[in-house]
């Protein structure tokens, strides 16, 4: 054919069509075109012409990945040589064909069509049999084995193959995929095995085992699943596949149950796993719906091959079975009241309230199940309790003669059963809470794994602390002895010991039964006991290894877990390396830089978050193996009928690239060896097919923008810096010096690979040798080594070691460093010690600081207001804490273990001699801490802390006391009272406010009675607090008479008493006032206010604490009045917290509540609560606890629910007083 004459064709008379043209073109040379425009780069022209007239273009000089302009040009001028030698006298456009004009690329294409069948006529010649010179017959059968038609065939046979091909799973296995999933007519064992091979895919069992090797996974196992006549084991393998951002649940096997043979049973499981070549490496947790001995065979057999497996089955019945635990604990005489009440409904005629405890759809002579649900158990304890009234007279009533009613109404009678029943109410709430969050989260996303983590390792530690000690509290959650639990010197006294709070003694002392409340201790102290150990024993892992799998899977809590955590958790998983801590770290400086995107509403969800950080993982990663193992744990809902359906259908696919063991995934920065050059730096990309060859990888090169083809082989991963990077080439070659100045930018000098990190740290602690610190200061331009310093100091609190080695070379100085993150940005100066706080951590500080729990202690650290463990200090009126971080990095390594077996412990702001290290306690800390809070814009004076040995107790004078909300806060913050004052002229708030202080409050008349001779007599005063009648100054009453009549006046008297009562000059005594009113006032009665105390107000609306709005002013001189009302673990946000059981909420939030009933209303909406079906208004037990007040607080004197609401509407919501009034412990004497 080369020898023949050449034939110039005329394409003039050519119709085709451009479309008709781009399908030809496509169809001779096996391309995908999709535009003519796109072949205008000269290499289809070149193609063509060598398959016309074989080597008359060199194929090896065309540049097939055209890049610009030159490349255009360089092909063309190829083809005009190749029509040069060989007479062909038609001229190219090449100007205008790499412009793209649209009309001469149609033209010349048009005419190499007719140049092609002018000159092949009935022979095809491909231009790669001239390249090669291979035989035609070979290069024919390798070009129809590319064609569409032989791969579909090909498919199909191999399809018609795999289906003839028997399952390897059990006959039980396909009976049960044809039961569960199958709904056609057709019926045979030939029909039931082709349509499990269609549900279970053509790749089963081979794409699992193959995941399985790669990936860790958990075994989710459910046993007595009905199957006809018999029943079956269903056996499914759950994993996290990164490509799909998801966690996959595929079906295993079904497995023919032993006859109730637990050991049968775990003995087939494990020897499918074994059968289908399951690497037991990877198997690292199990779920399993049996309970008892066969969950405990299937445990220990499994252990086996894995000792490091965790089985979390007990993890979502723990309430369950700790709720059934302790009520056996109880009295006979507890149980035997529930079963006589059910037995008698179900056999007597239907009554309304014990229909409202069983329900209406109790058969006759049906047993009650004591072990029913915890959720169900806490409802019927509760609504015992509503009914407990009508109950009483309901069996008075009854048949005399009956000796079951007899004995149920002496029962009811009983005051220590009912003491018993409101215990039980208090004491099985958190255990409710639980397993009511796992069933508010059923069928969503895995999200609430997070949440469920948390929750579960709180609940050791909240029970413990209802009845131990809390020194033998923190050794049990540590030690899990369960001897502890029965020792009685462990435990709580009486008067501490969680009964069921205040109300349970007030009823027994009402109903002359104190006899009986130390028989309520023993039942009480059995039931903890009994219930804590079943606790201990079912979690799966210790509390404190939960919450920091919660932490660190928590994007937003990410820079909060410490590498120690880290490695503990691994090695409690079993994926333990000396690289796992280095590779955290790097995460978590990658979190850093990325740290502005978590305030941004449209967050992707856990399993897209960590999707998204693993692809970006090398495959031999230490930590992608861990964050793997942890999102492949099982998470609810885990019944078996949600699983069965949903779970039956294999569908997840992986690429062949992941799974080839070669590694250098899509987007991972590489060094290549090109022949001629130097390692290259570069980064892998994706390949233009949809499957990639084995072994090789397609990589972009930087400084140049090339492509390679290249074998895993000649690629070395970026960490392996040391070893590609060439001196001589940086300084030589512009384009390799712009490819390393592109790979970091790119990385933005944070995602770099672990090699950095591991020098860094390694040069850190030989003390920066050779130049030591000093060679480290920046230059005139910033060296990469010098910026990931700082971003080691940045994250110093979450790697210790690093710190330690900069404080011994004293690299750099204390305060300009944030004391608690380690940020380098310091934004003020620490209050309390030398040293600075972010911006950031500025924020949290002013949160926290004032922020106490029940025990009277700091929620958190002094020094960073964060901290897993902290050591409290034992002097008296001392509130503060010191976490396990802060004294191990600024005051020295182990000095937490040290200050533990001190006791008492005066901490360093009691003794401020005993700061070592880096840790200095700043002279005048009670003046700066003041300063951090105080308003620029009020002249008030500002009074230091006062020494904890100074400290004396309160003296307050309230005006317009209310309901005594100041007394109530006081004592709740554990604030010694010496004397309370307060003048109320309401009847009903007086008697609320005597009998629920017990007369420790001192009542006085009217506030316009009170006299200088009376202030001299009852004070000095420390606080003076008060709020004036809103009546007249609210602009909601149209009649209001403003600041200077009616009831707005009696503002004035609060502004003579203060002014009677402010020390005078020179007398240092600290003084503090706070006043309160309405936030919808005019304009000039704000003004005058304020002209009148010298002060701006603050804002502060309630609904960040509580479900109400209740905007309201305040101005005073208390510290820190102006930080951020900040939300309580223990506060209830949401109106449905407060609501009584069986009782829904309309609204999360209501509206302000004031003294009238139609405040309730909330609008269109009507009032804020459905029961039974229908709307209803907020009860006053429900309106005590939107205020924070106690149950029942209010409930004094038989007064009705007018007037309970009325004395409500007057008073302060609890929370915002009590975070007003937390920063006085600083000056006064606490309990």
């Amino acid at each position: 054919m080369a020898s023949a004459a050449v034939i110039t064709p005329d394409s003039s008379q050519d119709k085709s069509s451009r479309f008709y043209l781009m399908t030809w073109f496509n169809n001779l040379l096996k391309t995908d075109f999709k535009d003519l425009q796109q072949m205008g780069s000269g290499v289809s022209h070149c193609q063509v012409m060598d398959m016309v007239i074989p080597g008359s273009i060199d194929m090896d000089k065309v540049k097939f990945e055209v890049q610009g302009e030159e490349d255009r040009k360089h092909n063309f001028s190829l083809l005009n040589e190749a029509f040069s030698k060989n007479g062909i006298t038609r001229t190219i456009p090449i100007e205008e064909l790499i412009k793209g004009d649209s009309k001469s690329n149609f033209e010349i294409l048009k005419w190499f069509k007719a140049f092609y069948i002018a000159n092949m006529k009935s022979e095809e010649n491909d231009h790669v049999k001239a390249q090669d010179n291979r035989d035609t017959s070979l290069f024919e059968l390798r070009r129809h084995v590319e064609t569409k038609k032989h791969k579909k065939r090909s498919r199909m046979s191999a399809q018609q193959s795999k289906q003839s091909e028997p399952l390897p799973c059990s006959d039980a296995a396909i009976r049960f995929i044809y039961k569960q999933c199958y709904t056609g007519s057709a019926k045979g064992e030939q029909v039931s095995r082709h349509f499990a091979r269609y549900k279970l895919g053509l790749q089963y069992p081979e794409d699992i085992t193959s995941i399985c090797q790669h990936t860790p996974y958990c075994v989710y196992i459910y046993d007595g699943v009905a199957l006809e006549d018999d029943t079956v084991s269903v056996v499914l393998v759950g994993f996290f596949d990164v490509e799909a951002s998801r966690h996959c649940i595929r079906f295993l096997d079904a497995l023919q149950s032993a006859g109730g043979e637990e050991d049968q049973t775990a003995a087939a499981v494990v020897e499918s796993l074994k059968k289908f070549g399951l690497p037991t490496d990877n198997l690292v947790a199990f779920y399993s719906d049996s309970n008892g001995a066969a969950l405990q065979q299937m445990c220990s057999q499994l252990r086996e091959l894995n000792p490091n497996i965790v089985a979390l089955g007990g993890m979502y019945t723990i309430a369950d079975a700790a709720c059934q635990a302790g009520v056996k604990e109880l009295s006979n005489q507890i149980q035997e009241l529930m079963v006589d009440i059910h037995a008698h409904y179900s056999c007597s005629t239907k009554n309304k309230h014990l229909e409202a405890l069983f329900g209406s759809d109790v058969k006759a002579d049906s047993p009650f199940p004591l072990n029913t649900s915890c959720l169900n158990f806490f409802l019927f304890v509760t609504k015992m309790l509503e009914e407990w009234t009508d109950l009483t007279l309901y069996f008075e009533s009854s048949d005399k003669e009956d000796d079951k009613v007899k004995s149920i109404c002496f029962q009811l009678q009983d005051p220590k059963v009912r003491a018993t029943f409101m215990f039980l109410e208090q004491a099985l709430k958190p255990l409710y809470n639980f397993q009511r969050h796992l069933q508010k989260h059923k069928g969503a996303t895995r999200d609430d794994i997070l949440l469920i983590l948390e929750e579960a390792s709180s609940l050791l530690c909240t029970y413990t602390s209802y009845f131990l000690h809390h020194q033998a509290a923190v050794r049990f959650v540590k030690e899990r002895d369960a001897q502890m639990l029965k020792n009685e010197k462990f435990h709580l006294s009486s008067p501490e010991l969680r009964l069921g709070g205040k109300a349970v003694e007030d009823f027994l002392n009402e109903s002359k039964a104190t006899e009986a409340l130390s028989l309520l201790k023993e039942e009480a102290l059995s039931f903890y006991a009994a219930l804590t150990g079943c606790i201990a024993e079912e979690l799966p892992l210790s509390e404190v290894v939960l919450k920091s799998i919660a932490e660190l899977l928590n994007p937003q809590s990410r820079l909060k877990v410490i590498g120690k955590a880290v490695e503990e958790l691994g090695t409690k998983l079993g994926v333990c390396s000396p690289q796992l801590t280095t590779e955290f770290l790097e995460y978590q400086l990658e979190g850093w830089s990325e740290e502005g995107e978590k305030d941004n509403p449209a967050a992707p969800s856990l399993e897209k978050y960590w999707a998204t950080i693993l692809k970006d993982t090398k495959p031999t990663s230490v930590f992608r193996k861990l964050i793997l193992t942890l999102m492949s744990l099982p998470c609810p809902p885990l019944e078996a009928q949600q699983f069965r359906k949903n779970n039956t259908e294999n569908t997840t696919n992986f690429t062949h690239s992941i799974f080839d063991g070669k590694g250098f995934l899509t987007g991972e920065l590489v060094w290549g060896k090109v022949k001629g050059f130097s390692w290259w730096p570069g980064m892998v990309m994706s390949w233009k097919t949809k499957s990639s060859p084995p072994g090789m990888r397609r990589v972009e090169w930087f400084g140049d923008g090339m492509f390679s083809e290249i074998y895993t082989d000649g690629l070395q991963p970026f960490s392996a810096f040391t070893k590609c990077f060439c001196k001589n080439s940086f300084a030589s070659l512009p384009v390799y010096k712009e490819g390393i100045f592109q790979i970091l930018e790119v990385r933005k000098l944070i995602k770099i690979r672990p090699f950095f990190l591991k020098l860094m740290l390694d040069w850190a602690f030989e003390g920066f040798l050779p130049t030591g610190p000093e060679g480290f200061l920046p230059p005139g331009r910033c060296t990469y080594k010098y910026i990931y310093l700082l971003l080691i100091i940045r994250n110093m609190k979450s790697f210790g070691l690093v710190l330690c080695g900069f404080v011994h070379v004293q690299w750099f100085v204390i305060p300009d460093v944030c004391l608690s993150c380690g940020s380098s940005e310091v934004d003020v100066q620490h209050p309390l010690f030398e040293g600075g706080l972010c911006q950031k951590c500025k924020e949290n500080f002013t949160e926290t600081l004032y922020r106490y729990d029940e025990d009277g202690y700091q929620s958190y650290c002094t020094v960073c207001c964060a901290g897993l463990e902290v050591i409290l200090c034992g002097n008296a009126s001392c509130c503060r804490c010191f976490c396990k971080d802060c004294l191990d990095i600024l005051v020295g390594n182990g000095t937490f273990d040290k200050l533990k077996d001190v006791d008492p412990w005066s901490c360093y702001m009691c003794q401020p001699s005993e700061c070592a290290g880096n840790l200095k306690l700043r002279p005048d800390w009670r003046v700066k801490v003041q300063d951090l809070f105080v308003n620029n814009s009020e002249p008030h004076r500002v009074y230091p802390s006062i020494p904890a040995d100074q400290r004396r107790p309160l003296k307050v004078l309230s005006l317009f006391d209310g309901i005594a909300t100041g007394y109530l806060v006081l004592k709740d913050l554990g604030f010694k009272i010496e004397r309370y004052i307060a003048s109320e002229i309401c009847d009903d708030s007086i008697a609320v406010g005597m009998i629920k202080h017990e007369g420790k409050i001192e009542y006085v008349n009217d506030v316009r009675t009170i006299t200088r001779k009376h202030l001299a007599e009852w004070g000095p005063f420390d606080l003076l607090i008060g709020g004036s009648p809103c009546n007249d100054l609210s602009m909601v009453n149209p009649l209001r008479k403003g600041l200077f009549e009616g009831t707005g006046r009696l503002f004035f008297e609060f502004y003579r008493i203060l002014t009677m009562l402010k020390p005078k000059e020179g007398d240092d005594r600290p003084f503090f006032w706070l006043f309160e009113n309405v936030v919808f006032m005019s304009a000039h009665d704000k003004s005058d206010i304020c002209r009148f105390l010298e002060c701006n107000p603050i804002l502060i609306d309630a609904v960040k604490v509580s479900p109400a709005h209740r905007a309201r002013y305040f101005w005073g001189n208390l510290p820190g009045m102006n930080r951020p009302l900040a939300t309580a673990l223990d506060d209830k946000v949401a109106l449905q917290d407060c609501l009584e059981s069986g009782r829904k909420a309309k609204v999360d939030k209501v509206r302000t509540i004031t003294t009238k009933s139609n405040s309730l209303r909330q609008g269109k909406m009507g009032l804020p609560v459905n029961m039974n079906g229908k709307e209803d208004y907020l009860w006053c037990t429900e309106l005590e606890q939107i205020f924070g007040f106690p149950k029942h607080y209010t409930d004094v004197n038989n007064m009705g629910r007018s007037q309970r609401q009325r004395v409500l509407g007057r008073s302060w919501s609890v929370p915002v007083i009590r975070h007003l009034f937390a920063p006085l412990k600083d000056y006064y004497e606490c309990e």
